[in-house]
This record gives C-alpha cells, sequence and structure tokens, in this order.
C-alpha cells in the first residue's frame, strides 16, 4: 500500500502534467545584472537579448536576474560590485573604468574617433587588448564592448553654437577625470553626477546643462528638462561588458561557451541596431521639442584645439595608444 506521503507525491505530480506545468528545478548558477538605464535603452535591450540568449544556450543551467534603472545599487558602485562579486555581469559607460584601467581613456578621449568602424577597430586591436589585461588584473573579464549614440552637448535653455558660449556654464559630466578635464579646457564648469541623478539635478538647475547621449537622454525623459542640443561629436562611446573573472574562471568548460556565444550575439545585434538608434533618439530630442544644434561653421576647429592640452597631460604610454588608434 502506498504511503500517504508517496500518494500526495503522485497526485501533485498528475496534477502538474494536466495542468500543463512541471516542478521548477533550480539553476546551478545566478548571474546577477545590473545597469543604470530604463529598459527601453539600447544598452537594456541589449543586455535583454544577452540574457535570453544566455538561459537558452546554458540549458537554463544559469539563470538571469536584470535589475535596471540603478535598483540594485548607483551605477557608480557597479564597478567594485562586480569585483568582490556582489553582482556578477555589468555594463558601465566606459569612464567608469577609468580608475581601475587607464587605457580606457583612449575611447573617452575628446574627438578622436571618426565613426563606429574606428571605434571598432580600436577594441578589437592594440587598445581593446591592453585594457582587457588591466581588466583581467583587478578581477574583471570583458566579454564584449557594446555601442552607444554620440556623446552631445544639452543644456537646459541657453544655445551653444560656439566655444564663447559655452564659457562658464556648468556641465553635467559622467565620472570621468578626463572628461571634467575636457569640459575645463573647453571653458565649462565641469559637475561629476551620476547617469540617475542627472534628471533632478538639471531640474533643480543645479547644472546648466550635460553631457550625455541622445538615447539616454530620451531614455531618462531628460527631454522634459532639456531644451537644446548641439551636435559637438565629443565622443563615440559604449560599454565594456564585464563579468567577474573568479566566477566566470570557475565556470565548466561549456557554461563559459554560453557566456561567450551569447555576447558575441547580443554584441552582433547591438552593432546592427546602432545606425538606427542614432536616427531614432536624434529624432526624439526634436519630437520632444529640444532645438538641435551644429556648431557654426568653423568653429568645430577651436573646439578640437582647445582640448589639446587633455592629451599633452596623459602619460607616455597612453599617448601611444591614443597615436596608434588614430
Amino acid at each position: 500500500m502506498l504511503s500517504r506521503l508517496s500518494t500526495t507525491a503522485l497526485t501533485a505530480l498528475l496534477g502538474w502534467f494536466l495542468i500543463g506545468t512541471a516542478p521548477a528545478f533550480a539553476a546551478d548558477y545566478t548571474v546577477k545584472i545590473a545597469y543604470e538605464t530604463s529598459e527601453t535603452h539600447l544598452k537594456a535591450r541589449t543586455a535583454a537579448l544577452f540574457a535570453d540568449e544566455l538561459k537558452k544556450r546554458s540549458g537554463g543551467k544559469i539563470d538571469v536576474e536584470i535589475f535596471p534603472n540603478a535598483s540594485l545599487l548607483p551605477s557608480k558602485q557597479e564597478v567594485n560590485a562586480a569585483i568582490r562579486g556582489q553582482v556578477q555581469v555589468i555594463l558601465p559607460f566606459l569612464s567608469y573604468y577609468e580608475s581601475i584601467a587607464p587605457s580606457v581613456k583612449v575611447f573617452t578621449m575628446p574627438m578622436v574617433f571618426a565613426d563606429y568602424g574606428h571605434l571598432a577597430k580600436a577594441w578589437q586591436g592594440k587598445a581593446g587588448d591592453q585594457i582587457r589585461k588591466e581588466l583581467d588584473k583587478v578581477g574583471l573579464h570583458a566579454l564584449a564592448f557594446w555601442y552607444e549614440t554620440p556623446t552631445q552637448l544639452f543644456t537646459t535653455g541657453k544655445q551653444v553654437t560656439n566655444l564663447d558660449q559655452l564659457k562658464g556654464l556648468k556641465i553635467r559630466t559622467y565620472p570621468s577625470a578626463l572628461l571634467e578635464s575636457t569640459l575645463t579646457n573647453l571653458g565649462a564648469v565641469a559637475t561629476v553626477i551620476p547617469g540617475s541623478e542627472v534628471y533632478l539635478a538639471l531640474q533643480n538647475n543645479t547644472v546648466d546643462g550635460a553631457i550625455t547621449t541622445p538615447s539616454f537622454a530620451a531614455s531618462l525623459k531628460l527631454t522634459e528638462v532639456l531644451k537644446t542640443m548641439t551636435q559637438i561629436g565629443l565622443a563615440y562611446g559604449g560599454y565594456i561588458l564585464a563579468i567577474n573573472k573568479d566566477f566566470y574562471d570557475k565556470l565548466p568548460a561549456d557554461q563559459k561557451k554560453a557566456v561567450d556565444e551569447s555576447a558575441a550575439v547580443a554584441s552582433e545585434w547591438n552593432a546592427k541596431e546602432i545606425d538606427a538608434e542614432v536616427e531614432k533618439s536624434n529624432a526624439a530630442m526634436r519630437d520632444a521639442g529640444v532645438k538641435v544644434f551644429d556648431l557654426d561653421k568653423g568653429d568645430r576647429k577651436r573646439w578640437v584645439a582647445a582640448v589639446q592640452p587633455v592629451f599633452k597631460e596623459q602619460d607616455d604610454s597612453l599617448k601611444a595608444l591614443i597615436d596608434a588608434v588614430k
């Protein structure tokens, strides 16, 4: 005779089959991904694809938990949290890595890259190799580089179409000593504010404007407080997808392959989407009433000349990398 426990178990199993479900089995590994943008941003959509691919390619052995909008931790804490293993995967903007991987400054250096093809070549070459080595040393394994729309200048009111009009304005920048120096050399007052705090800073007139990207501005509804965008093309940037190295190294070979292949699929999709994302983001600025300006004819040369001291401030090894990607 079956025991009451056995009967109960059989009844439960029968119920699962009748309603078309099965008991949930715990994954072998859990990957937490933290980032500061909303779920509509290109970075978030790329991360969602990466997560879906990883669940599928790992055969369900890796579960993925996504935390957008800095809901798990502030963006400025992401890198250290990943190094400590509090989260397994991060994808912050390049500049957030500057303090632990100095060669990242090649990619945040003002007005160096001409387009995304130029940027891709640098990531796949000597500069990218050096960054990967530097990240490995601090406990992060770089999986991929994902593109972002170009970094532009936004203001809450004043039109800026030449260098003279920028002088004295308080401009927000994302955490980056290099970008602080860039803004200072351009005549602005640089103010470092994490992405999740930009809206309130602009709304409360803590700053007069911001250095950011159209896609980021659109995803966080910064268009509600921004009035102008000047297309200065300060940088063609993006995000480094990185995983805690100890976590990655301990994965079985088949699960490492799943991680690598998922990153590759997401990266390919991101690269195909970036041009359309630039057009869509610029259109979103105009549709929201943000006035879009180009620099006055011939004035770009003045901006390029003004940031030259930023290059001279760098050490010889970084200067060599910059020269190699130009």
